[in-house]
């Protein structure tokens, strides 16, 4: 908003509560989606990492791909959870026998 627009807004709240309007309310803001990629980290135990490396690069073989990346296996990883029921139950399952989280903070 130019500082123009900000002084004009301004005056008509201040006229608006001056004429006993009581406190006005700013129209809810609208979110713009986001588009850029979030960076999520997710902290190994080095025996996850080891398992986490060793089956990417077990992966990568089998499939005859110059590397399978730890990322993109949790991306699919969340892919499956989201389109494949069965799949979102047995991870719910191993968060509700873990109790939510491996790590005890």
């Amino acid at each position: 908003m130019s500082a123009s627009n900000r002084r004009t807004d301004l005056a008509a709240r201040a006229a608006a509560v001056a004429e006993g309007g009581g406190a006005v309310v700013d129209p809810p803001a609208q979110r713009v989606p986001r588009t850029r990629p979030v960076r999520v980290t997710v902290e190994l135990s080095p025996m996850e990492h080891k398992a986490l490396r060793q089956w990417c690069a077990q992966t990568s073989a089998e499939l005859d791909l110059p590397v399978v990346a730890g990322a993109e296996v949790f991306r699919v990883l969340l892919a499956l959870m989201r389109d494949d029921p069965s799949m979102a139950d047995a991870v719910r399952a191993e968060l509700e026998r873990t109790g939510g989280s491996r790590r005890h903070h």
